[in-house]
């Protein structure tokens, strides 16, 4: 059977949908703990409550460098993600063409068009990418099936978004939108929120993001953009 990028990423909008309730409990600051990544590659400090980490989704996959979930972590994200290349983010923050893990619904031919469809994610413009409902517009160069498949995919956590902040401060941006998930007649509308780190070579960002229905209070965004600033990598030998 032909691949049908259309009815996967439906699929996967569907997945999301049953996910989307689990909803994110809050965290206590509490005290600090180290993560030393195992192959010496970086540290960062995290909430002793968020508990004990352990590999997360597509842990060294790709660009996707590392990937670290925490054991007392309920609700949808919360990995700490360390990435090369352009910027991407977790739980479709930035829309479905920006999610490493949505965009595995494209064959790699058809995936590496939409990319460079797609406009890149810097400091400058990163609110301005977290706001728009449409990441392709005209996407000119595409066929149209596929540009109607790359435009759904786009969409499974962006309806209807609704920055609430994105702050910038330095090499960190804080950020919090509200955005509909709809699969069918079910629809939910979400909180996304998180931190990310503009690196500088041999890794482009690191983030965490999390997803609920309520919204976040600011301690709970601090602690994440702690989470980010905290971020060490190793020296080279």
């Amino acid at each position: 059977m032909p691949h049908d990028p259309l009815r996967r990423s439906v699929a996967i909008v569907a997945l999301l949908i049953l996910t989307a309730f689990a909803g994110a409990a809050a965290q206590a600051p509490g005290p600090t703990m180290t993560y030393r990544d195992p192959q010496g590659r970086f540290t960062f400090q995290y909430p002793a409550p968020f508990g004990t980490p352990g590999r997360g989704t597509d842990d060294g996959f790709g660009d996707r460098v590392a990937a670290v979930r925490f054991s007392n972590l309920v609700g949808l994200g919360g990995e700490a993600v360390l990435t090369t290349g352009p910027i991407v983010v977790d739980i479709q923050a930035l829309g479905g063409l920006y999610d490493p893990i949505a965009l595995q619904v494209f064959p790699d031919a058809i995936k590496a068009q939409v990319v460079a469809a797609r406009p890149a994610v810097t400091r400058a413009s990163f609110c301005e990418v977290l706001a728009a409902a449409d990441h392709l517009g005209a996407a000119a160069g595409l066929a149209e099936r596929v540009r109607e498949a790359a435009r759904s995919v786009d969409r499974m956590r962006n309806i209807d978004p609704r920055v609430m902040r994105c702050q910038i401060a330095g090499d960190t941006v804080t950020f919090h939108k509200e955005a509909t998930v709809m699969s069918g007649g079910v629809s939910a509308r979400q909180h996304i929120f998180g931190a990310l780190r503009f690196l500088d070579g041999p890794f482009s960002a690191f983030h965490i993001v999390r997803a609920a229905l309520s919204p976040p209070t600011d301690e709970e965004l601090e602690v994440l953009a702690r989470i980010v600033r905290s971020f060490n990598a190793a020296r080279e030998p």
